[in-house]
């Protein structure tokens, strides 16, 4: 009897190796065959589910092909977006090998064109759009894309909002197509609303803010006619504060006053203080770490505090950096910085203090200019074998200005836009040799995105420097420009990339030239590879001597993209190689070396 009731488990146990057998996953591979266009291609292979969960193999032929008989409409539903209206698609499954083999056949046919474009108000009679609206993004002849369809009613609302209608919407949106004509023909019916004014402004959400600096980033006048691009100017002059998690501004009619729109900012503060820490690392100036503290709301009004603390094998430095928001003016910013640093890379010994207070200016959204007061302390060491040279203790005031503009899309990794950037300080050492000269620095850089889907940026910088006042060997060491490095010219170590003294070390000079290119490839959406070209050298003379040997090198580049920018890993060697310059560079970073 006791063997007797083992048989009921022993055959649970049968039958379920027997189902565990019968259920054994069948791997595939599948392949899309027949698009001749090369966009249409590659976005059947992004939306295939057989080609996206190849990975995830289903458990027998016939899930197979219910997984294929899904995947038909979504093909088709990609085809039409980009216009191939009439692409046909059909599978077939081999089961005869142990992998088995799905293939999907296009028929992409014809590509079908935009015959007309109309909108039309309420009362079905043809609306004039406003001056702003004229170039849409879907236009008679264009190919029947659907992403502009979707994109120009979007557009429409934008036009009318930015003209005065701030309840302007798009009642329906009809698309028709012919397929004896191979066209497409799209009618929009909008419903602009009235025209209004700017009203009252309400501000809601703030904690510890205070309201007038939200009232200070407003970028219209009340009484105004309303205008959608002021109020998108201004949501994104606050978020770019970076004191707000989310922000909304949204206009609401006035029941007390008809013709007025009230206008509802609703924020939401993020936390104003922060630390952080981070490493860094390259072949010349070896391993460094850096750690800070901020606060971003001291007393208020967006007034922002910062400390931080370098510790390296050739750095180590305290800094602290205040900015006083809203100075005098809106967009107006008082700061002041405070740094004690002890710098040791090859080519000198500098302990030095420097505070400096200023004035910087925002004049519209790109461009940026700042004036100062710096004045400097410091001990520096000579260490290039140059006769003469030796220590210099020297105090300094000077009065930096410069001029930004930035029209990219990312600080740290842009991907389309331009910067450039000018700099000149004046600047005079009161002790030792009493001297007078200039620092000049200007530079541009800008970024080519390539193909539809920008998986590829070209990027490109050029940057001059110039010092003229002072002979060379009268300027204290750590005055003078240097090139090569993670920041300039990598094949070539910190320092580097110029004139170099009897026993390798730099000299220094007054003026540089440096020429990055490279290319920036996304391989999936978090990984890249980057190969680059650098140039350059710095010149004893005020102006770049462009007939002296022109130090070069390449190198390629990893990227690991984050939420907080992409990790950089740089690989560098000089093709113009002397016997000072090591084989190989490495540097180690966050964001892009430009």
């Amino acid at each position: 009897m006791r063997g007797q009731r083992f048989l009921p488990i022993v055959a649970l146990v049968a039958a379920l190796a027997s189902s565990a057998v019968a259920r054994a996953d069948l791997n595939y591979r599948a392949e899309i065959t027949g698009a001749e266009d090369s966009d249409l291609a590659s976005l059947l292979d992004k939306v295939s589910e057989l080609k996206t969960l190849e990975d995830k193999p289903p458990v027998s032929e016939e899930a197979l092909r219910r997984r294929a008989d899904r995947d038909l409409e979504r093909l088709a539903d990609a085809a039409h977006s980009l216009g191939y209206w009439d692409a046909d698609f059909s599978y077939d499954v081999d089961t005869s090998a142990e992998t088995a083999k799905v293939t999907v056949t296009v028929k992409q046919g014809p590509l079908y064109h935009v015959a007309s474009v109309k909108v039309l108000g309420p009362d079905r009679q043809p609306l004039s759009i406003p001056q702003d609206g004229e170039k849409l993004p879907l236009k008679p002849g264009d190919p029947a894309h659907t992403a502009p369809v979707i994109a120009t009613e979007t557009a429409l609302v934008a036009a009318f909002g930015d003209s005065g209608h701030p309840f302007a919407k798009v009642d329906n949106r009809k698309v028709e197509i012919d397929r004896g004509t191979q066209t497409m023909d799209v009618t929009y019916t909008v419903d602009p609303g009235p025209v209004m004014r700017f009203g009252p402004v309400t501000i809601s959400g703030l904690e510890r803010l205070n309201p007038a600096y939200v009232e200070g980033r407003v970028r219209w006048q009340g009484g105004e006619i309303y205008d959608a691009s002021k109020v998108e100017e201004t949501r994104r002059a606050l978020i770019e504060t970076g004191l707000f998690s989310t922000m909304q501004i949204t206009p609401a009619a006035d029941p007390e006053h008809p013709g007025e729109a009230r206008m509802t900012i609703e924020a939401t503060e993020r936390l104003h203080r922060s630390i952080g820490a981070g490493i860094a690392y390259n072949t010349s100036q070896g391993i460094g770490a850096r750690a800070f503290w901020e606060n971003r709301n001291l007393f208020g009004n967006a007034e922002s505090l910062r400390l931080s603390a370098d510790v390296g094998q050739q750095l180590d430095a305290f800094r602290a950096n205040f900015r006083r928001p809203d100075f005098l003016a809106v967009d107006q910013d008082f700061l002041a910085t405070a740094e004690a640093v002890n710098d040791t890379p090859v080519a000198y010994r500098s302990r030095r203090v420097t505070a400096t207070a200023g004035i910087e200016r925002r004049v519209d959204r790109w461009l940026t200019g700042g004036l100062s007061l710096l004045v400097q302390k410091a001990n520096v060491t000579q260490l290039a074998n140059v006769a003469g040279l030796g220590t210099q203790r020297y105090e300094l005031a000077g009065l930096p200005a410069y001029l930004k503009l930035d029209q990219t899309d990312n600080l740290l990794n842009p991907t389309t836009g331009y910067r450039a950037q000018l700099g000149v300080t004046p600047a005079h050492t009161f002790s030792g040799s009493h001297l007078t000269f200039v620092t000049n620095l200007v530079s541009g850089s800008t970024y080519w995105p390539l193909g539809v889907e920008q998986r590829a940026i070209i990027a490109g910088k050029l940057a001059l420097g110039s010092l003229d006042g002072a002979p060379l060997f009268q300027l204290p060491a750590d005055q003078r420009i240097y090139a090569g490095g993670g920041g300039s010219i990598r094949p070539y170590g910190w320092q580097l990339a110029g004139p170099l003294a009897s026993n390798n070390d730099p000299i220094g000079g007054r003026s540089s030239l440096v020429l990055n290119l490279e290319a920036r490839i996304k391989i999936t959406e978090t990984v890249g590879i980057v190969p680059f070209f650098d140039a350059g050298s710095y010149y004893e003379s005020p102006v770049p001597q462009l007939g002296r040997t022109l130090l070069y090198g390449v190198g390629l580049g990893a990227r690991y993209y984050t939420a907080f920018g992409p990790l950089r890993l740089d690989l560098a060697t000089p093709l113009h190689k002397r016997s000072a310059d090591s084989p190989i560079q490495v540097y180690i970073s966050l964001g892009q070396a430009f």
